[in-house]
């Protein structure tokens, strides 16, 4: 117990020490003159930042590496370079799409050549077999016809016969009645 009392006020002071020091540090915190600092204290660390960025900057240069701007610039010309290639990549699409719409439209031209061929084939069929069918009709025509030239003819030499047949007769007749009238009239 009697080290219990020894050590206690020790540490009545430590706690006592720690409030002040932390009373007096809050009462620093509020004041006027360290928000001042602090202020200053950042624009000066900022111009350390600037300072410090320009130093490596001229570092990585003198050792011929690539700084930030650098980096920057290479960095906006591999963008600029994918922005190239992206429309590279959709003007080809668009060569290859209408190549093959073209390729489309190559082989419906052969189909419908196709079929107008075939169509024309047909109709060369059709012709050929109409045109056969003419001159079939204008043989038979033609055939009709010689036959009845032939009948004309035939029916020509009849009647000519007939008539040549008919004046013998009328001759014929009329001298028989000449002959029978020169008898009956006594004449000789």
């Amino acid at each position: 117990m009697s080290d219990e009392k020894q050590q206690s006020p020790f540490g009545d002071m430590f706690t006592l020490w720690q409030k002040m020091v932390w009373e007096g540090f809050e009462m620093m915190l509020k004041g006027p003159a360290f928000a001042a600092g602090l202020g200053k204290a950042f624009e000066s660390s900022t111009g350390v930042q600037e300072q410090i960025q320009k130093s490596i900057q001229a570092s990585l240069k003198a050792m011929r590496l690539p700084t930030v701007e650098d980096l920057r610039g290479i960095t906006e010309g591999l963008s600029a370079m994918q922005a190239q290639l992206e429309a590279l990549k959709n003007y080809f699409g668009a060569v290859e799409a209408a190549g093959k719409a073209q390729e489309e439209w190559r082989k419906g031209i052969e189909v419908t050549i196709q079929r107008l061929l075939a169509y024309q084939a047909e109709g060369q069929r059709a012709f050929q077999a109409w045109t056969k069918q003419v001159e079939d009709r204008l043989r038979g025509l033609q055939g009709f016809w010689e036959e009845g030239a032939k009948r004309w003819e035939e029916g020509l030499r009849h009647a000519a016969a007939f008539a040549e047949t008919g004046q013998r007769s009328l001759e014929e007749l009329s001298k028989a009645v000449w002959d029978t009238s020169k008898k009956s009239s006594g004449v000789s």
